[in-house]
Parts: structure tokens; C-alpha cells; sequence
């Protein structure tokens, strides 16, 4: 499992050993993620540092929340290894110090809460799990699934799991939510005996979501909180197909599944009769009524154990991507499904997700919506594999499309270091990596489209020179060519180097050119040159080119071609706030020379009284 911490008596950590190695990074292919900079932030030795992991934005401040759920907190230091959550504040310093947050609990390892409860936070995991409001200043949702209620001195203590509201300043006071707690029940296992919740969690604007896998002997439920009327929303039992040790609620998610104007709820059940099962609800007065579910189809495949909701081709409706970690054909290599949303509660296959197919990979564990890192519209995705290549990890990048989802980007990260969980971060990625304590945020580097216009004649009259230059009368016209690029607000200047062709289809064949241009006194059919461009800035050249004397092809059309690529990212004068700013690349080429071919112009034996077209 991958929290690995329902039911809790059965809770032992995969993770024996904390690793200490250097950092590096090797790249199988990342189309704009830079690799080369690295912003890495480390915790306390051992405490699970990176867990979780969530961007924040305030004041004009960019922060990266993390949760430490081993951590010992410097607040509470009378209780045993309660967790906590750290800011960490993004900016150029190599220092990148992370403080813990007060979250107000104070300094005693037991805690009145009601009529009938006492809080036990040893042991309690704050941070196993965090989440963002959806909205501007959102306030944020940090988890303890561990915590408990002890207030019945008996056989089987009552983990019911604790969350806090953070507001969004990241100070002052925090708003307790115990979802399982109700005053004079104490049955272990029974109802929410043992429910565990925040092991996952989602905050939208005014709905907090916590995944409660062990209710009713870890048959599993979500609570959902409305913050506006102050009540809690719980599934339509008569709607579900109940079956103990489902683990429903293991991983939630929020969307627009049935309406863009609908938040829905999804929830995980990874062992539900063993192969796994995904829900969609739709709130319905009090109750939250099934809509939708999917059934894993292969025993053991943790199907549903991760989640995402996002909205892959631009229509306004949340998808469905389904984690199944341990998913096989030989040993857990995971796979993702994709259900795309058509609507009032239809999901349709959108296809399956394999990563590389990597030996006990987990491809899939983790899953991330991360905003349109490239700029082209659509959202994007990134999927963890953290066991592959050896427990060196892997985060596979996928980007949404009219169709739905296209191609990956291929990102191995540090050794030991398995990306656990991701967040969006103002278009960049955040990747947590508990088993080193350490959280690595990297940057998107701005993409942009460049956009180019030729201006030539559709024909000349060779019959008729042109041009006169001393004692030549030679054929020739214009051709102009047109610049500029677009896409994210950049600093400074991009070079753009170009190398305009004549008659390009010759040239392929390796026949002569019946164009040619001058350049220090010599013929070539080649122009190399160099611009300067402001962003959305266009900037033009014109050219002479002549038509040889000689030509005898006159039936087929000369092609011109701009073939360009990036040259240097000019940042005089720019003064960087926080970071400085990272050079872009071209869209979807990887930086390379991209070649564009233009409309063609006709060579015409016309009378000397005919008019030229222009």
C-alpha cells in the first residue's frame, strides 16, 4: 500500500532505511521542465519530510508546503513524533531554509475535544496529507490520520483521525476538524470506530473532502464538510456495494464530472473484492449519490489507491485518472486508466497509461494534475513511478489534448529519492521525496510559438529584367520575411536564428537552385541571419533575390523555406525577484531547428506589355 496505514494495527512503514546520497539528475527526455537547476529543500532526518507536498501563493510570496508525519515538532516537544508541516520559501537563496508552522495545538501530548474524547497525538502523522482551497488566498487542509481518541480506556483505541483548517496567511489560528468523532461511541471497528481520516483530502471552495478508509472494519467512507452551512455530506449507504477492508476513501479527488458548473466527488476503494473500485458521487441534499464506478481488473492492482481530476481536452468537464500501482504482468509495473467525462455522470475509456512498463516500477502510485506546463491550452499530467529503475524513480509527464491525453515525457530524478507526491506550482513541479527527507521543485521553462510570414510575388515575367545593376539586366523581386513569437510573459530578448532558402525542393533533389541571393559579392541560395524579438513584437527583413539567366525549368514552382532555431535569451537590465528567469524553448521541438515552407512563386515567359501579379 502506498500510505500503508489502514487498518492501524496492521501499519508498519516500507521505507526501513533512510538513504544519503548525492544529487544528481539524468533525463530520458523532458520537453520544458529544466533539470539543470533544481530547487531542493530538506527536512529533519527521518521524518518523512516531503510525504506531501503543496504549493501556496501569498502576499506576492511563493511558498512549498510539506508535511513530515514522522517529524518531531519544536511546538509540541512533550509529545512523541507527532509530524508536522513546514513553509519553505522559494527563492534564489542557496540556503532555502524550511520552518516548521505553528499550527496553535499547543505543547500537551493529550488534547480535550469533546464530551467524550481526549486526543492522543503521539505518533499522530500531521501531514500525511495536505490540500489547497481552490480559490484566491485559499486557506489549506492538513491531515492527521493517526491521531486518537483515547478518552475510553479500552482494548482498541479509536484512530479517528484529525485535520486543521490553515488559514491563508500560514499563522494564527487553525480551525479543528474530527469528522469521526460523536459523543458515546466508543465500539472499535463499528461505524467510525476507526475511520482514520485525512489519510487523503481535497479542499475545494467551500467543500473539504477527507477519505475515512477505515469506517465500518475498513469498509471505508468520505466525509465531506461544507464550510458555508457548517455540515457534513456522507455516501447514500443503500447506494454502495459494501464489502469490508474496501478501503474506500483511501484516495479522493473533486471535479467537474457531471456539469462545469457541479462539483462532484471521487473516491478510491483499492481493495474492494480484491481488484480494486473507483466511485464518482454527485451531492444530493445531505446525501452524496453514486453516479459512477469502475471496477480494477486484475487482483492485487491497488486499482483507485491514487486519483486525479482534471480537465485533459479544454471542455469544461473534469477527467478521471485511476492509479493501479500494482498493476502486473510481471512484477508491478502500475498502469493508469483514463475516463474522459461526456457529461450527467457518463465516463467514457479514454485508454490505459503504462509509463515504460518498468519492472516493480508502482507506475501510477502518485498522480498530479500540474496546470499547461507547455503553454498549448490543454492541461498537463504528471505520474510517479517510484520504485523504478531500482527505487530511483521516474515521473512521467503527460499532456492533456483535443482528444483527450497524448504522449510522454520521460524524467528520472535523483537516486533514492522516489517522487511520492506531486503538486502544481505556478506552472512549475514539486515532487516530494520522503525517503530522503528532501522536496525538489522544478521549473517550467517558458515555451513559446514563433510565428513567420514571407511576403513574395506569386510570379515574375523573366522575360522581362527587373533589376539593373551597371551594365546587367538581371530578373529579381522581393522576398520579405516576417517575425515575431509569442506565449508566456518573458524578460529581455530572444535571438532567433534563421536561414532563409530558395527554391528548397531543388536543393533536396540536389539540383542547382534558379535562385540565388548576394552576399559579399557572391551567389548563394541561402540566407543565414541572425534577429533580435521583443515578446509579440514583429520584426521584418527584406531580401533581393535574383533568377538565374539560364533557367529552363519554368513549369515548376520555387519553394522558399525558413528553417530557425533559438539563439541566446538576452536578459540586459532584467532584475530577478526571486528566481532568475530560465531560458525558453520552441514549442514541441525540443529547441531544434523547426523548417516551415511558405507559398510558392510561378516563373512566367510572358509579352513584354503583360502586367506583372504582385
Amino acid at each position: 500500500m502506498r500510505k500503508g496505514m489502514a487498518p492501524l494495527q496492521r501499519q508498519q512503514t516500507r521505507v526501513q532505511n533512510v538513504f544519503y546520497v548525492c544529487l544528481s539528475i539524468s533525463v530520458a527526455y523532458s520537453y520544458n521542465i529544466d533539470l539543470e537547476h533544481p530547487l531542493v529543500f530538506r527536512g529533519p532526518n527521518s521524518s518523512f519530510f516531503g510525504y506531501s507536498v503543496l504549493e501556496h501563493y501569498h502576499d506576492n510570496t511563493r511558498w512549498v508546503i510539506v508535511g513530515a508525519p514522522k517529524a518531531n515538532s519544536i511546538y509540541s516537544s512533550s509529545v512523541h513524533s507527532p509530524g508536522a508541516v513546514y513553509k519553505c520559501r522559494v527563492h534564489s537563496n542557496p540556503e532555502r531554509r524550511c520552518t516548521e508552522m505553528d499550527l496553535g495545538r499547543g505543547n500537551k501530548p493529550r488534547e480535550s475535544c469533546g464530551k467524550t474524547c481526549q486526543g492522543d497525538r503521539d505518533d499522530e502523522w500531521m501531514g500525511v496529507s495536505l490540500a489547497r482551497q481552490d480559490r484566491p488566498n485559499g486557506k489549506i487542509l492538513a491531515c492527521a490520520h493517526r491521531w486518537k481518541n483515547v478518552y475510553y480506556d479500552s482494548e482498541h483505541i479509536l484512530p479517528h483521525g484529525y485535520c486543521s483548517i490553515i488559514p491563508t496567511t500560514l499563522q494564527g489560528r487553525t480551525k479543528p476538524l474530527i469528522p469521526c468523532y460523536e459523543d458515546y461511541k466508543q465500539k472499535y471497528g463499528e461505524e467510525h470506530g476507526s475511520c482514520q481520516a485525512g489519510i487523503a483530502g481535497v479542499f475545494t471552495e467551500e467543500l473539504v473532502v477527507m477519505g475515512a478508509p477505515g469506517s465500518y472494519y475498513w469498509t471505508g467512507t468520505i466525509k465531506v464538510y461544507n464550510l458555508t452551512s457548517d455540515t457534513f455530506y456522507s455516501p447514500n449507504k443503500e447506494d454502495m456495494d459494501s464489502h469490508r477492508y474496501s478501503y474506500l476513501g483511501y484516495a479522493v479527488t473533486a471535479g467537474h464530472f457531471s456539469s462545469p458548473n457541479v462539483i462532484d466527488i471521487a473516491a478510491g476503494a483499492p481493495q474492494h473484492s480484491g481488484s480494486g473500485k473507483v466511485y464518482i458521487f454527485k451531492i444530493d441534499g445531505m446525501s452524496l449519490v453514486k453516479s459512477f464506478q469502475a471496477s480494477g481488473k486484475m487482483m492485487g492492482s491497488y486499482f483507485g489507491s491514487s486519483l486525479c481530476a482534471v480537465d485533459l481536452n479544454q471542455d469544461g468537464l473534469s477527467d478521471l485518472l485511476v492509479g493501479a500501482p500494482m498493476h502486473s504482468q510481471l512484477r508491478d509495473e502500475g498502469q493508469v486508466s483514463v475516463y474522459l467525462s461526456k457529461g450527467n455522470g457518463v465516463m467514457e475509456e479514454g485508454g490505459v497509461l503504462t509509463g515504460d512498463s518498468a519492472y516493480n516500477a508502482h507506475f501510477g502510485e502518485s498522480i498530479a494534475a500540474i496546470g499547461d506546463i507547455d503553454d498549448d491550452g490543454y492541461q498537463d499530467v504528471a505520474i510517479g513511478a517510484p520504485k523504478e529503475d531500482d527505487y530511483g524513480g521516474a515521473v512521467y509527464i503527460y499532456h492533456g489534448d483535443a482528444a483527450g491525453i497524448i504522449g510522454k515525457e520521460i524524467s528520472h530524478f535523483f537516486p533514492f529519492l522516489s517522487p511520492s507526491h506531486f503538486c502544481l506550482f505556478i506552472a512549475d513541479v514539486t515532487i516530494g521525496a520522503f525517503m530522503a527527507d528532501s522536496v525538489v521543485l522544478l521549473r517550467s521553462r517558458p515555451v513559446i510559438t514563433v510565428d513567420i510570414s514571407i511576403f513574395l510575388p506569386i510570379s515574375i515575367n523573366i522575360s522581362v529584367p527587373q533589376c539593373h545593376e551597371g551594365h546587367q539586366n538581371l530578373n529579381c523581386f522581393n522576398a520579405i520575411v516576417c517575425m515575431r513569437f509569442r506565449g508566456r510573459q518573458l524578460p529581455g530578448q530572444i535571438e532567433l536564428l534563421y536561414n532563409l532558402t530558395a527554391d528548397v525542393d531543388k536543393r533536396k533533389k540536389s539540383q542547382p537552385s534558379r535562385v540565388y541571393f548576394i552576399q559579399g559579392g557572391s551567389q548563394i541560395s541561402q540566407m543565414s541571419q541572425q534577429l533580435s524579438l521583443d515578446i509579440n513584437r514583429e520584426e521584418c527583413q527584406r531580401y533581393t533575390a535574383y533568377v538565374k539567366k539560364d533557367v529552363k525549368d519554368v513549369f515548376t514552382a520555387i519553394t522558399f523555406e525558413v528553417a530557425y532555431s533559438l539563439g541566446k535569451h538576452v536578459l540586459t537590465g532584467y532584475q530577478e525577484r526571486d528566481l532568475p528567469a530560465l531560458t525558453p524553448v520552441l514549442r514541441w521541438r525540443k529547441g531544434n531547428k523547426i523548417a516551415i515552407h511558405f507559398p510558392r512563386l510561378w516563373l512566367l515567359l510572358l509579352s513584354r506589355g503583360s502586367e506583372l501579379t504582385s
